[in-house]
């Protein structure tokens, strides 16, 4: 499949604007290039700004930044309504229905192509199921009741007005159509930046075992977790001296299963723009958030590198630059103490990670603690130890040991922690609250522990934060203004129906 050299090279593919057209779908050239359009949606700005929005800046690990932003800054505010741009879904929908229109008219070269083999289409029906399934679990996560569309709208004629699918029913179908598709993928590219940059069955296994733990289906998550390691006996952790560069900077790393990158003609202008302070693009504001101050909550241990790795203070303004995918730590000093000028900071970022050896420990982790019983807390804390023991090289030998968190309720907390601490800036952490709150059934033990210190950092009273964030609806996204002007059909979340700030109109 294919004959391009470098990722760079598959995403430069541009798809000719007819992509619908009978004429366009002639042979497996053209099923190719509408597959890149599929990553390259991914690739834009805009899509990997909501990506950045969605899962990050609304958790516990986000302050505001040095510049002002408004649509971010309401958000840390709590004064998000349906006017703000991150409410905005279309990127995302807009990649769906590239996947879409690859799953509707890929089938029909291979009538037209006589050397496009049947293993060879069900291949690149398995990328573009595996990205729609990563878009559409997004949106559930963000939004929870949204429109549910499995075929392409190719023009003006078809209709366009869709009604909100149940979510966890839209999960549940993602599932099982992957299971379907999964034994098609590709199990292994030689070129390592597909391998690591192109959906393969690992990622759509581990796809498989996030939507499962979302859904509180835990063997499932376990099975899956497991197969991805099973089958991929070559995938293993970066050691924690060179574990930013290789596996956040350079990329392509031993330890990723699935990585967007980024050609040249489209840098990842989203992550260094949110996070670092230099740009490419004159006019545009930089460090538009900030890290939470974690020694005011005990959360890094003194020998986690982790916590020097990926943030660093600003002795200027008293806020924390993010290093992760904005940079690197390329001065080691003894003792672990660190400076500004210990930190190199990019104008670009290569990359954006959306699995890697990681997810699969710590999502068979949890899924572990949630069915109890001590034998699964013991392998879930052997789990756990493989990334604490990476990240803290220096501690004492025993100082991390299973006799201190014997117990479900504290395994619990323990996987929770270091999925903060691992996935630190990922992209994760808003979602992993939010599991947390729809296994709990509600969301004031989350919103006590966790989102009142953030916005208490940000100078709002207690109450005001509870009278905002106490209702499960309000940790869900509005639906935009526009998408409900242009689909009537749609139903606002009921938390921004009943506020002032919203009207339908």
């Amino acid at each position: 499949m294919g004959g391009w050299t470098s990722c760079n090279d598959w995403l430069d593919l541009h798809p000719q604007s007819e992509t619908i057209q009978e004429d366009f779908w002639q042979d497996e050239s053209d099923v190719e290039s509408m597959v890149a359009a599929c990553y390259r949606s991914m690739n834009e700005t805009g899509f990997m700004e909501r990506l950045l929005v969605w899962g990050e800046v609304r958790s516990d690990n986000i302050l505001k930044g040095g510049s002002q932003n408004t649509d971010i800054d309401r958000i840390l505010e709590l004064t998000l309504n349906a006017t703000n741009g991150y409410t905005s879904w279309s990127e995302v929908y807009r990649t769906i229905n590239y996947c879409n229109t690859v799953i509707r008219y890929a089938p029909e070269v291979r009538e037209r192509d006589p050397n496009f083999t049947e293993g060879q289409l069900r291949a690149y029906i398995a990328e573009a199921k595996g990205i729609r399934a990563l878009c559409y679990f997004t949106l559930v996560r963000t939004f929870r009741d949204i429109p549910f569309h499995t075929e392409p709208v190719v023009d003006d004629s078809q209709p366009f007005e869709k009604a909100q699918s149940d979510p966890d029913e839209i999960i549940r179908y993602l599932i099982d159509d992957l299971k379907g598709i999964e034994p098609a993928a590709t199990l292994e590219w030689v070129n390592r930046s597909y391998d690591k940059g192109r959906i393969t069955r690992k990622a759509i296994q581990a796809l498989i075992a996030d939507m499962a733990l979302w859904l509180g289906d835990y063997q499932t998550c376990i099975d899956y977790c497991d197969r991805a390691l099973d089958e991929n006996p070559l995938l293993s952790l970066a050691l924690q001296q060179n574990f930013v560069l290789s596996v956040f900077v350079n990329g392509l790393s031993r330890e990723s299963l699935f990585e967007l990158r980024f050609p040249a003609s489209m840098p990842n202008y989203a992550v260094v723009e949110m996070y670092g302070q230099y740009t490419l693009r004159s006019g545009t504001n930089v460090y538009k958030v900030s890290s939470f101050d974690f020694s005011k909550t005990g959360l890094f241990a003194a020998t986690d590198w982790r916590n020097r790795d990926f943030l660093v203070p600003n002795e200027s303004d008293g806020l924390f630059s993010i290093v992760k995918y904005a940079g690197y730590r390329h001065r080691i000093n003894a003792g672990g103490a660190v400076s500004r000028s210990d930190y190199t900071f990019f104008n670009s970022a290569a990359l954006w990670i959306f699995y890697r050896l990681s997810d699969l420990y710590l999502m068979k982790a949890e899924a572990l603690v949630e069915q109890g019983g001590m034998e699964n807390l013991e392998a879930a804390f052997e789990l756990v130890r493989k990334t604490y023991e990476r990240a803290n090289p220096d501690s004492e030998e025993g100082s991390f040991a299973f006799a201190s968190y014997n117990s479900r309720e504290a395994m619990r907390e323990l996987v929770l922690d270091e999925r903060q601490r691992e996935f630190l800036f990922e992209g994760k952490r808003y979602f992993d609250l939010l599991r947390r709150i729809k296994r709990e059934g509600t969301p004031g033990n989350v919103v006590s522990k966790y989102l009142m210190r953030k916005y208490e950092a940000q100078g709002l009273e207690a109450a005001t934060i509870r009278s905002k964030i106490n209702d499960k609806d309000a940790l869900y996204m509005p639906i935009n203004e526009t998408e409900l002007k242009t689909n009537t059909l749609l139903v606002q979340n009921p938390f921004y129906v009943l506020s002032s700030d919203i009207s339908r109109k």
